[in-house]
């Protein structure tokens, strides 16, 4: 018989939590992946990210997927303290990933508060297209902030991310005041975020951020088997090759006085 959930402790859906991360902040990282986002991003590699609901999908013929269970604070805590040991050894922490942890750690608020008792280190990574009352709620706990420049034109991003960039530029401001951490974070592509237009417009933030490192990586497929699983249609992009990565990555240089990092997925 399956353990009946208890409804009224439930605070939040997640689809992973992923041990051993390098490449979500500082130290070994352990990355929670919130299920539900506000974005509809035509690129995303994580389309079971972004319903606030659990889904069910398929691998193969017969065996069914589910996409998200339910956790509690304290069952999400319990979970995380597993890993305390690798955070201490290595200046690492916790990383929460998604969908947009904006729109879900206002819940688990309690759980932030009992996390940095114990002095972990506590990054998001975010489109930070929300409401700014969403990073308000969260400010006090949150270390780090790992923030993607996506489209900056605005009716761009309105009809093909379904976003706000005056809640973006917003929150932007709110972590510029609090002189919180930030790595700025750009996901590249031909098609939306990589062309002339927006490369000019991401120039222009850079200069009113200059101290903000810069990560810049090519969007890739490898989320298309999980498109099939929950049958959704899925759009594929050329890959911007190591070339075309320099090139943008020159331009951006110019722009800032931190430095800009080729990632490599």
């Amino acid at each position: 018989m399956k353990e009946e959930i208890d409804l009224a402790k439930i605070r939040v859906v997640i689809t992973n939590i992923q041990r051993m991360c390098m490449d979500d902040g500082p130290g070994i990282r352990t990355t929670v992946f919130f299920k539900g986002c506000n974005l509809k991003c035509p690129w995303c590699a994580n389309p079971e990210n972004i319903s606030f609901e659990v889904e069910y999908g398929r691998e193969g013929l017969r065996q069914e997927k589910i996409y998200g269970c339910y956790y509690s604070e304290e069952m999400l805590y319990e979970e995380l303290m597993k890993d305390e040991k690798f955070w201490s050894n290595t200046g690492g922490g916790i990383t929460f990933s998604g969908g947009e942890p904006l729109l879900h750690l206002y819940r688990i608020q309690g759980m932030l508060e009992k996390l940095k008792k114990r002095y972990i280190h506590l990054a998001v990574e975010t489109a930070l297209q929300v409401p700014p009352k969403y990073l308000t709620r969260i400010l006090t706990w949150i270390d780090y902030y790992i923030v993607d420049i996506k489209v900056l034109d605005r009716k761009l991003c309105r009809t093909v991310l379904h976003g706000n960039l005056d809640g973006y530029f917003d929150n932007l401001r709110i972590l510029g005041s609090e002189g919180k951490e930030i790595l700025f974070r750009i996901p590249c592509n031909m098609e939306y975020t990589a062309t002339h237009e927006n490369l000019e417009r991401i120039c222009r933030l850079l200069c009113e951020f200059p101290d903000v490192p810069v990560e810049i990586f090519s969007i890739h497929n490898m989320g298309r088997t999980k498109y099939e699983s929950l049958g959704k249609a899925y759009r594929e992009f050329e890959r911007i090759s190591g070339i075309q990565l320099e090139g943008i990555k020159n331009k951006l240089e110019q722009c800032t006085d931190a430095p800009v990092v080729i990632r490599h997925i």
